[in-house]
């Protein structure tokens, strides 16, 4: 036989197994699409992050000051080696007539450049640059104007919009952060010149770091370095409140010093002339004595002349004592300077990284979202792969077996076994490549669009570009040929070590053994034959049997951690604000408020809209967190009572009872325990970004889904952490929880002078949903294909069945069985063996979705791994319908076959 009859023999057994050869390609695709696709995903989405911020110069680190950055701030700022610095302004006011918050920037110079959008940027300060997403409300030359409390310091109020531009620093158009005006949610940004700010100092200094240009944001490389650039940055900015303080106080000082030297010298001045006063009252007062020793006539002229001088003494006592009144309240009023001099506390500096900037959430959510998916990339293909390979594995076999006669024919034509094995490998190569290929087209260019579009959808991120990734694709396309072409080698060369008369022979039927069922003869003489056949089937045909049970779990198990993700990240939501923290706000007093100021505040949570509150104490604690790249932010609460009432429930996370503030140790957030490594009972050390260490015991772990929590008695505090500066805090409950109630009280609190922040549950839930919808719509595509997986394994599965045992049917039919009978007859098998696979995939399942809730999520957001009971029915009818409609196909099969030619097909 020729090469051409060898090939034409090659193309003819793909020809005649369509169905068998259409399995392998769409198992390998399936495989190959979830694989490349979802590692592809996260480093495009990063790399055309990265390239759009390297692109606008977007800052590395922020310094923002309280009360500005001084000279020596500036000049100890830009000394930092092999850096970059710009310094600039910021200003947070609200949109007239709206009340809504907008941020404004003077225009960055070299660093965090804003993306044109359309227009031309600013050129005086009449003029501003609005956020692309206001797009929809402005027009180019339309008049914009703001409003802004008495210390506002911008010098316009009303400008014309010049142009629509985009910020490197704030990624999210729905969740823009906090604010210190309108309701304490940003909703917006734009851009004005430098001179609209009425300001000597500037508010912010951005910082670019040379050598870690060209890094992503995103890379773990990056952010360690960051760390450590942090770490000495607010090393440096140590001393800078106490200096920024002195130098704050100096002019203010001297000019009360030389007002104080005015007053000396007025009071000295006034004592003297107080003194000749005296004298001449004195003096005057002897010459009334003396009028009695004068004529009459004269006595009446000398005191007519001393009235007059009585009258002119009395003026002028007049005019001194008012002097003294003023030098009095100008003493006063120095006094009250010198007070409130003396009462200025110490700035505050802050240092930023791209994620914890103010507004910029669109960073975590986009960071926490794509790491997500390179999480679950790195579990959910390898078990997809896993089980298609299986399945391909078997099917292979099936292959070789039914070419069992055709191989004998070419080794007696004198073909060697090398072009004998060769024909099942290439048969293999072909299918599994094809279907690979595909995948990882498809993985490359069908996937990733899908969920960076989701991610992408709410911040002004450029479209993602689509590389291609060589190193995927090959490891692809290394496991179709662990999959599919060395079955066929390995089965194709055992089989081959017969001779070809052997081969020739049909190959006798599997034999049959006593199963250990038949043991307890109780039980196995009240089967039917048909039960008994079928038992003995089962265990007859093992390699099918493990694959059919194998085949479906890892299709169950699969819809399960799909669906169980998705219904997981939905319940998030309602647990964390729902269950767990349903309070409406928390208002954070200024701890230097006045006590008139404190009093305003007091009442005003006293009014009609707010239904309960609770006083706290309340700290910020940037925490050096083990392990990870970045300072953590840490919400601190400090209660007088033993427990929040119903402002925040708190719930042990290894029982799920409701727990009390403890009176010793602390009560740490989850999330933040799984950092540490600590677990109740445990000793743990919290050290903040300035080096102070807060040394405690962990009295309990609490559930918490979004944000990181240290809970505490106040006796807690004052022995472990009186050194954290904490601000009296009031938790809130409206009587209406609407939206709109909840930012109008919010606008109506943060006009108050006591009031130093807002936190509204909303900023948090926007967050968390963000971060949900992105991971959601990639697992709605994982899950299809684990339908698609599902189907594709049991229809090989049967069809292999079928054809493996066509004679046997064909001699039971013609025993006079009924069609019904004779396809339940082999059905009945698939059936026990999927029903059996659906409980292994179900509790394989609820394992594999616990492992991956426990991958994904940010640094601040827990998955919860509950899930609704739909997760459970879901992947059940899923296999039920796909068995019913397969049993169907197969009982038209078996009614169609010519069972007298299947009796001959042995001779």
């Amino acid at each position: 036989m020729s090469k051409k009859t060898y090939w034409k023999d090659i193309w003819k057994s793909i020809g005649s197994s369509k169905g068998r050869f259409l399995s392998i390609m769409l198992l390998m695709m399936l495989g190959a699409f979830a694989f490349v696709g979802l590692k592809v995903t996260t480093p495009d989405m990063q790399r055309s992050a990265t390239a759009y911020l390297d692109q606008q110069k977007t800052m590395d680190l922020t310094v923002i000051g309280s009360i500005g950055l001084g000279d020596a701030d500036q000049k100890e700022l830009s000394a930092i080696k092999n850096s970059q610095v710009d310094f600039g302004q910021m200003a947070d006011v609200t949109i007239k007539d709206s009340g809504d918050a907008i941020r404004i920037f003077s225009e960055p110079n070299q660093i965090s450049q804003v993306k044109l959008v359309k227009g031309k940027l600013p050129k005086t300060r009449k003029e501003i640059a609005l956020v692309s997403t206001l797009q929809d409300d402005y027009k180019l030359g339309d008049s914009f104007s703001i409003s802004q409390t008495d210390e506002g310091i911008l010098k316009e109020e009303s400008f014309t919009v010049t142009a629509f531009v985009n910020s490197p620093e704030i990624l999210s158009t729905t969740n823009l952060g906090t604010s210190t005006a309108g309701d304490g949610n940003l909703v917006a940004y734009a851009v004005t010149v430098a001179d609209a700010f009425d300001s000597d100092v500037p508010t912010l200094a951005r910082i670019r770091y040379n050598d870690l240009q060209g890094l992503s944001s995103f890379d773990a490389d990056y952010k360690d370095a960051l760390r450590d650039k942090q770490d000495q940055l607010d090393k440096l900015l140590e001393d800078n409140p106490k200096e920024r303080l002195a130098e704050i106080k100096a002019d203010p000082q001297d000019e009360i010093d030389s007002n104080q030297a005015k007053l000396d010298e007025g009071r000295q001045e006034l004592s003297d002339n107080q003194k000749q006063l005296d004298e001449a009252k004195k003096t005057l007062s002897d010459q009334t004595d003396s009028l009695s020793q004068l004529p009459q006539e004269q006595a009446q002229m000398a005191q007519a002349q001393i009235k007059e001088a009585q009258a002119d003494l009395e003026k002028k006592q007049d005019d001194l004592d008012k002097a003294k009144a003023e030098l009095e309240q100008q003493a006063k009023d120095l006094a009250e300077a010198q007070a409130d001099l003396d009462s200025l506390s110490e700035p505050s500096y802050s240092s930023y990284t791209r994620e914890t900037l103010p507004g910029g959430n669109g960073y975590e959510v986009y960071d926490s979202g794509s790491e997500s998916v390179a999480q679950i990339g790195n579990l959910f293909p390898v078990v997809l792969y896993l089980v298609a390979a299986l399945v391909t594995f078997t099917t292979m076999t099936r292959f070789v077996d039914e070419e069992r006669n055709n191989s004998a024919i070419l080794k007696a034509l004198g073909y060697s076994n090398r072009d004998v094995i060769r024909k099942f490998v290439i048969y293999g190569l072909i299918a599994s490549f094809t279907g690979t290929i595909l995948g990882i087209l498809a993985g490359h260019y069908l996937l990733p669009p899908v969920i960076a579009d989701i991610m992408t959808k709410d911040t002004t991120l450029p479209k993602t570009q689509y590389d291609f990734f060589w190193s995927y694709s090959v490891i692809a396309l290394l496991l179709a040929l662990v999959a599919a072409v060395l079955p066929a080698y390995l089965i194709a060369r055992r089989e081959l070590s017969e001779k070809a008369a052997q081969l020739l022979l049909p190959k006798p039927p599997v034999k049959g053994s006593k199963i250990l069922l038949e043991r307890f003869r109780l039980l196995w003489d009240k089967m039917s034959f048909t039960q008994k056949v079928t038992a003995r089937n089962i265990f007859r045909y093992k390699q099918r049997m493990l694959m059919t049970i194998f085949g479906v779990a890892g299709s169950v198990a699969l819809l399960f951690a799909g669906l169980g993700i998705q219904s997981s990240l939905s319940q998030v939501v309602d647990n964390q604000f729902g269950r767990l923290t349903p309070y409406d706000m928390m208002v954070v007093e200024d701890k230097d408020a006045s006590k008139d100021e404190q009093e305003s505040l007091a009442k005003t949570l006293q009014g009609s809209a707010i239904s309960d509150q609770q006083t706290i104490s309340f700290a910020n604690l940037s925490a050096v967190v083990p392990n990870e790249s970045q300072h953590q932010a840490v919400s601190v609460l400090v209660s007088d009572r033993s427990d929040f009432g119903d402002f925040i429930h708190l719930y042990e996370t290894s029982t799920g009872d409701k727990v009390s503030i403890p009176k010793n140790g602390v009560l740490l957030s989850q999330k933040l325990a799984s950092f540490y490594q600590v677990d109740k009972g445990d000793k743990i050390s919290l050290e903040d970004a300035d080096g102070k260490a807060f040394k405690t015991r962990v009295a309990g772990v609490i559930e918490m889904n979004a944000g990181h929590y240290v809970i505490m008695s106040q006796q807690v505090y004052q022995k472990d952490f009186k050194n954290l500066e904490v601000s009296p805090a009031h938790l809130v409950n409206l009587k209406s929880s609407s939206s709109q109630k909840v930012k109008d009280q919010a606008r109506e609190l943060l006009t108050l002078p006591a009031v130093a922040a807002i936190a509204q549950n909303s900023s948090l839930v926007d967050t968390v949903n963000s971060v949900v919808a992105s991971l959601s719509g990639a697992m709605t595509i994982l899950t299809i294909v684990a339908i698609l997986l599902a189907i594709v394994i049991l229809y090989n599965l049967t069809n292999i069945n079928v054809a493996e045992r066509i004679r046997e049917l064909s001699t039971i039919k013609v025993l006079g069985f009924y069609n019904k009978e004779v396809t339940m007859y082999i059905y009945r098998e698939t059936i026990i063996l999927s029903i059996i696979g659906i409980l292994v995939g179900l509790g394989s399942g609820v394992f594999l979705h616990k492992i991956i809730m426990g991958m994904i999520g940010g640094n601040d957001i827990l998955f919860g791994t509950q899930v609704d009971w739909l997760v459970y029915a879901a992947p059940v009818t899923v296999v039920v319908v796909i068995l019913v409609v397969l049993g169907w196909l197969v009982n038209h099969i078996l009614k169609t076959v010519d069972m007298l030619e299947a009796l001959k097909s042995v001779d």
